[in-house]
């Protein structure tokens, strides 16, 4: 949004979901799961806008204040922003506008959140909007206009007042997922991934045998994960590519991280994905996730079974940056893809238990960096000790197109419908 100037004192504004251990406890309680009151916010830059700083501050001051902030980008087209609100199930909508386009643009927001069903979700306009702009704004259904200087615990404040959400029939939005329901199903992930309620929600699926939830075989389930900034979602970037190419529809569950103070988060994954959108046959939903996870929402079971549910073919997750002891992911997916960077480590590192145990493809991403050669030819040796499963070994490189393709021959490979069953002999 705008420029502003951030108060030094947030205390006004609550943290939601703050949780603080007790004088002279042992340890520091997990944090719980995101509550149904955690106000998600999504913010984004519509037009040909590139200047990003402002929104980029009101970002991290709102997931500081607790409350969860889905970063769309820059460049976004109506359309695209639109679906993006959808998808991720937002309570509000923050626009950042500095190329005087807010008359051509909003309009064109707003037709298009009625066209998705999401005409409710709360629309907030930051920039340098004139008076008489910001009263027609207004009368379009903005609900607030915030210029340069305004403050962060003014715009909390605004988006803290909304009505409660109405009543949540779990086994209802089922079986109106089960008819591709696109807004039931986004309802659905919120209510899962906040942890609340779901018994109902696990009995109902129960009628749904697995066998009756496609007229083929279910969804394929791929999970990607490793360190921060080893670049997962450039690579589920590209990889949506591929899919989509061959018109296989994609749901991505992107896991990003909570924050253990505030209870607030900033959920970037899907910037790396947003020039795919407008499609809808690719859901993108940004989980925040609590520290003590291993890296995973709480109730990925039940998600990935509603997305089943729903016919998607692909199912993408995609965890928190994790460490060597983050292995629970290897519950839920069929294909685990472990990454790893360049000067990430040396061979004792290879050694220890935890991630590549679980791994049924490693890529070695961004091998157009140096040391990338040095870096294949100590897990190559770690990878081919006698007795051992193999595992194949891919690099790759999203910023030149390297060792892409390859990756796709592989993971087709290891799915049910490729030509072997069992997995890939080969290492590159």
């Amino acid at each position: 949004m705008s420029p502003i100037t951030t108060p030094s004192d947030l205390a006004a504004t609550p943290n939601l979901n703050r949780s603080i251990a007790a004088p002279g406890s042992a340890r520091v309680e997990t944090p719980p799961a995101p509550r149904l009151g955690t106000r998600r916010i999504l913010l984004a830059k519509v037009g040909l806008d590139g200047h990003d700083r402002g929104i980029k501050v009101i970002a991290r001051g709102l997931r500081d204040a607790g409350f969860h902030v889905i970063y769309a980008g820059i460049w976004q087209s109506p359309e695209a922003v639109a679906q993006a609100v959808a998808d991720e199930d937002a309570d509000w909508l923050g626009i950042s506008l500095l190329n005087g386009a807010q008359m051509a643009l909003i309009p064109r927001v707003l037709d298009q959140l009625r066209a998705h069903q999401v005409s409710d979700v709360g629309v907030l306009l930051g920039g340098i909007i004139p008076p008489a702009d910001v009263l027609a704004l207004k009368q379009l259904g903005v609900i607030e206009c915030f210029g340069p200087g305004s403050r962060l615990d003014e715009i909390s404040r605004t988006l803290l007042h909304r009505d409660a959400p109405p009543e949540f029939d779990g086994p209802s939005a089922l079986a109106q997922c089960a008819r591709q329901d696109r807004r039931a199903l986004s309802k659905l992930l919120t209510h899962l991934s906040a942890g609340e309620n779901t018994d109902p929600i696990r009995s109902a699926l129960e009628k749904y045998p697995a066998t009756t939830l496609r007229q083929h075989p279910g969804p394929r389930i791929i999970a990607l994960t490793g360190s921060p900034g080893v670049g997962k979602s450039s690579l589920i970037a590209r990889l949506l590519t591929e899919l989509r190419a061959t018109n296989q529809t994609v749901a991505v569950l992107s896991c990003d991280p909570q924050s253990p103070i505030t209870g607030g988060a900033l959920l970037g994954d899907r910037i790396r994905m947003a020039g795919l959108l407008p499609d809808p046959g690719v859901l993108i939903r940004s989980l925040a996730t609590p520290s003590g996870s291993q890296g995973v929402a709480g109730e990925m079971d039940l998600m990935i079974q509603v997305l089943a549910l729903y016919g998607f073919d692909v199912i993408l997750v995609e965890t928190v940056g994790t460490g060597q002891g983050d292995v629970a992911i290897r519950q839920y997916a069929q294909t685990v893809v472990a990454m790893l960077q360049p000067e990430s480590g040396d061979s004792i590192q290879w050694e220890k238990a935890g991630l590549l145990e679980i791994a049924d493809l490693i890529v070695i991403h961004k091998f157009d960096l140096p040391g990338a050669d040095r870096l294949a030819a100590q897990l190559r040796r770690h990878l081919n000790l006698p007795g051992y499963r193999v595992v194949p070994l891919v690099p790759v490189s999203t910023a030149d197109g390297t060792g892409l393709a390859r990756f796709m021959d592989l993971l087709h490979l290891m799915s049910p419908g490729g030509s072997d069953h069992a997995r890939p002999t080969d290492q590159t």
